[in-house]
């Protein structure tokens, strides 16, 4: 049994440590800057 959770917390740190180093995001959609002087919403003036 701890046998299973060492290997999977060592997959687990691996997989983060890939992401990490290439730079892999779960909110990519977030990164998307919009230029300065852009309106961000529909209320801007």
């Amino acid at each position: 049994m701890f046998r299973s959770y060492l290997i999977g917390g060592l997959l687990i740190l691996a997989l983060f440590g890939t992401a990490q180093y290439r730079g892999w995001s779960l909110f990519s959609a977030s990164e998307a800057k919009s230029p300065p002087g852009t309106a961000r919403g529909i209320y801007h003036k």
